[in-house]
């Protein structure tokens, strides 16, 4: 097995089957053969031991490994990947002072501003430890990067993109919860704001519908129906100024049936809902056309209450 064939492969079965794809890439570090394994194996390494198992310092021995093969160097663009990483890790770990080390080792040389760096590990660090339920945490890191992104990040520097992914899974991982206090529900909609301003720099189209979509749910998920529907009309214009793709179109018309419901609208989350239904077979995809499949079953049970 290559090493590129051993990453797909994990990143197609972490999801479901976490500890089996951690097990195999303890065989990566022997097939790290150029400069380019090293980030592509370190980012999955980190992702993996960290945001999906919380094995925090097995994922630091595991990236040491990385470092040690020829390959590696420190002062490359895929060094530096490899140690943010690596400080990541050491920082969900609780042990800053190897943090310390690790970024000092990323800095060194560095070219960019030790602010887009510092976001580069924090906010994935903030994503890990939301997604392992550990909130405070989380947000002290969040609130960190958006502190330190007054410097104004631009649309060319990573930590635009990483300010966004982080703030859409803080959004996420507080709609998942059970009940939100009110400083919890002020978070989650700071979040998903956020997250639409920095897609609106790192992305495209089709990033800032996706936005659109999330401030919906988050909306939907604070109880502000009228919020909702806003956004959801938003990202379904989004989507159909640049060609109405059916996967988006689908998922805009979701967002406007469950705003229109919580709105009191039956009739109209219902028509919505047809729509979708119409969508559903001109989907291409065959996995997101399954996905969707069973998003249009979870609304029907829904509408099906109403």
């Amino acid at each position: 097995m290559t090493l590129d064939e051993l990453v797909a492969q994990g990143w197609r079965d972490h999801g479901d089957h976490a500890e089996a794809a951690f097990a195999r890439l303890h065989e990566g570090p022997a097939l790290v053969m150029e400069p380019r394994h090293v980030a592509t194996l370190s980012g999955l390494v980190a992702h993996v031991a960290g945001e999906h198992l919380a094995r925090w310092r097995e994922g630091v021995a595991l990236l040491e490994q990385i470092e040690k093969r020829p390959a590696f160097d420190a002062s490359s663009p895929e060094g530096r990947a490899l140690l943010r990483s690596k400080a990541m890790l050491h920082r969900c770990a609780g042990d800053r002072e190897a943090e310390a080390r690790a970024f000092a080792a990323v800095r060194e040389g560095a070219d960019v501003p030790e602010a887009s760096d510092r976001i580069r590990v924090l906010a994935v660090a903030a994503s890990a430890l939301a997604y392992q339920k550990r909130l405070a945490e989380a947000t002290a890191d969040f609130e960190d990067c958006v502190r330190l992104a007054a410097y104004g990040p631009t649309k060319a520097d990573p930590a635009t993109r990483a300010m966004a992914v982080t703030a859409h899974n803080v959004a996420v991982e507080l709609e998942n919860q059970r009940a939100l206090d009110a400083d919890e529900r002020e978070l989650m909609l700071r979040a998903a704001f956020i997250s639409r301003d920095f897609w609106l720099m790192a992305g495209g189209w089709m990033e800032a519908e996706r936005a659109d979509y999330r401030l919906t749910m988050s909306h939907l998920k604070a109880g502000d129906a009228g919020g909702a529907l806003r956004h959801a009309e938003r990202c379904l214009s989004i989507v159909e100024e640049n060609g109405a793709d059916p996967g988006e179109a689908f998922f805009a018309r979701e967002a406007l049936s469950k705003s229109r419901l919580a709105s009191g609208d039956v009739a109209g989350a219902r028509r919505e809902r047809e729509a979708m239904a119409a969508l559903l077979p001109t989907i291409a995809d065959e996995g997101f056309r399954s996905f969707a499949g069973v998003e249009l079953a979870k609304l029907d049970v829904e509408l099906g209450s109403a």
